[in-house]
């Protein structure tokens, strides 16, 4: 089965600097806020009908994220891919790991000072928000030091 796309292909029109960042993320921004104001308006929404309507618009907004995140990696040049590519294995998943120690430290624990009073919901949602930002810490550490390393 052949593939058209090369491996190694050079990005197509490049994109760097302070207004590709902003166009990305004021992009990003978007596709997060239709997200959130379609929630709010279709709160009201219940059973079947609001979690479906729920699911299509949040699934939206993250193939809208997506497409940018394709659209980006295809303008970056191999440097900078190569950067982001080391950041997610080696901070990310160290990030992770550590976030992961935590959280099942926490979890293990009945009496630990943060658990109590908390719904499922609030609790699966604080385990998620601490894995992920231990994951975006260390991404963002594994990509200074990548850059660190080679400048």
């Amino acid at each position: 089965m052949a593939s058209s796309a090369k491996p190694n292909a050079k990005p197509k029109r490049p994109i760097a600097g302070p207004k590709a960042f902003l166009l990305i993320m004021g992009l990003s921004g978007l596709a997060g806020a239709f997200a959130g104001v379609a929630g709010v308006l279709t709160d009201g929404l219940s059973g079947m009908t609001g979690f479906i309507v729920n699911l299509l618009v949040n699934g939206a907004a993250m193939a809208i994220a997506m497409g940018l995140c394709v659209w980006w990696w295809r303008r970056i040049d191999e440097a900078a891919r190569e950067a982001h590519k080391w950041a997610w294995w080696w901070g990310g998943c160290s990030g992770m790991a550590v976030g992961g120690a935590v959280l099942l430290t926490l979890l293990s624990r009945e009496d630990a000072p943060l658990l109590p009073g908390l719904t499922t919901n609030e609790v699966f949602a604080f385990g998620m928000t601490l894995t992920l930002t231990f994951l975006l810490v260390g991404y963002s550490i594994g990509w200074l030091v990548w850059w660190a390393q080679r400048r």
